[in-house]
């Protein structure tokens, strides 16, 4: 029951601020899912990416959270108003994605794809910080705005997936034209920044929200054994999401139409999910739904394998494939958010900051980063070898090997860890990791 002593934000800020959810993921929906694609088919021996790099490529954006949240500690130290650095941020991926649209050769492709998320990292968190900074009531108002970022990956998709093959008549999927949506968009972002409400960046934000203080992470931290124990299944957790990164390619190169429409049957689970999660920690202990994360990467890859085989698009591939794809929101959102609230549980109220910091470090930087490089090889060895043309694509060894994984991170998670609760968890209002590449 709403609280009336507690004031609501009026109907138009709110609308700015959803407008400015939908602006800060649209661009990375468009390029950001497709990208695969086009890396995969301009990959062998004569193309721009030699065998390897697609897997690699996703390590981008996992040191973009390594690096990206130290410079911008520094630059916030600097007090400047959080809406134009958010539109220099966004003018700097506008840029990074025309370099990326005029790179004919894999180095600088790739300079460019680590520019770009130093400077969509940061943008990240400095719109949650204007939206919570400026919302009246933002632990019951900022989860309707945040969900405008997800409501445009999906929009992203179908206009990629359905619009633009109307349009153009073809996919255009396999082509850097998604990349040059991409930036026209940042740039629009950028101009859109501007006009939001003003905000300053306090000292020390976005090195606390990166687990990062002027003398280092508490050192209490440090010797709370259950939350280093945590945030190391974390990042083993984190491992088998990067494969997820080849999804475009893999329904594209087996012939399923309107692929990246397709795939936003899975941001539609990772809505209901979020929306869900309320109602389900009330009921379920925070270690089984993280469990249940963690077995949903295993279940979603064996699906996928088992849907990868030789013989084509039979109706019972088809099937294991789209299953799959569900599977792909109660997986991310528990193995997340619910991490999330672990750490929250497994902390001092009053070190929940950095807790929560360290914990997107674990995951968002060096479990992405293991990942990429585990995809990488992956990618080398199954999908496009080196020396070896046509590329074979033997998917089911490539799906299947994060299945491993993670069922040994299940195994070890719930043999070797137990509730110590220091308080009762709250749902953080805070924003989940993007899932593109």
């Amino acid at each position: 029951m709403t609280d009336p002593l507690v004031s609501r934000s009026s109907p138009g800020l709110v609308a700015r601020l959803s407008a400015m959810m939908f602006l800060q993921y649209w661009p990375l929906g468009l390029w950001g899912v497709t990208v695969t694609t086009f890396i995969a088919v301009n990959t062998g021996e004569e193309a721009i990416f030699s065998s390897g790099f697609l897997g690699l490529s996703s390590s981008a954006s996992a040191i973009g959270s390594l690096l990206a949240p130290t410079f911008f500690g520094w630059v916030a130290d600097r007090h400047f108003a959080a809406e134009k650095l958010l539109a220099g941020l966004h003018l700097g991926a506008s840029g990074a994605l025309w370099w990326m649209f005029g790179a004919e050769a894999q180095t600088p492709f790739f300079v460019g794809m680590l520019l770009y998320f130093q400077c969509f990292g940061p943008s990240v968190t400095l719109t949650n910080t204007i939206a919570l900074r400026t919302l009246s009531d933002p632990h019951h108002e900022f989860p309707a705005v945040r969900l405008y970022g997800t409501v445009a990956w999906i929009g992203a998709g179908v206009f990629l997936g359905v619009v633009c093959p109307w349009w153009w008549g073809g996919s255009i999927e396999p082509t850097r034209i998604p990349i040059a949506m991409g930036a026209v968009s940042h740039l629009a972002m950028s101009l859109y920044s501007l006009t939001l409400p003003a905000s300053r960046v306090e000292a020390g934000d976005a090195a606390a929200a990166a687990g990062l203080q002027a003398k280092g992470p508490r050192v209490g931290l440090l010797r709370n054994a259950p939350l280093m124990l945590f945030l190391l299944v974390s990042l083993l957790a984190s491992i088998p999401s990067q494969p997820y990164n080849f999804a475009n390619a893999f329904l594209n190169q087996q012939g399923y139409p309107h692929a990246a429409a397709t795939l936003t049957l899975g941001q539609i689970t990772e809505v209901t999910c979020m929306a869900l999660t309320p109602f389900l920690v009330r009921r379920y202990r925070l270690k089984t739904l993280f469990l249940v994360g963690v077995l949903g990467w295993a279940t979603r890859y064996t699906l996928l394998a088992l849907g990868s085989g030789e013989s084509g698009l039979d109706s019972l591939g088809q099937l294991l494939v789209y299953a799959a794809i569900l599977l792909h929101g109660p997986s991310y959102v528990f193995v997340y958010i619910a991490g999330q609230m672990y750490v929250d549980r497994l902390v001092d109220r009053s070190d929940r900051g950095v807790a929560q910091g360290l914990h997107a470090l674990a995951t968002g930087g060096f479990g992405h980063l293991a990942g990429s490089c585990m995809t990488s090889w992956s990618q080398a060895t199954f999908l496009t070898p080196a020396g070896v043309t046509p590329a074979p694509y033997h998917w089911t060894p490539f799906w299947l090997m994060p299945v491993a994984l993670g069922l040994v991170v299940a195994v070890l998670f719930a043999t070797l860890f137990s509730d110590r609760p220091k308080h009762v968890p709250t749902v953080p209002p805070t924003a989940l990791p993007p899932t593109a590449p």
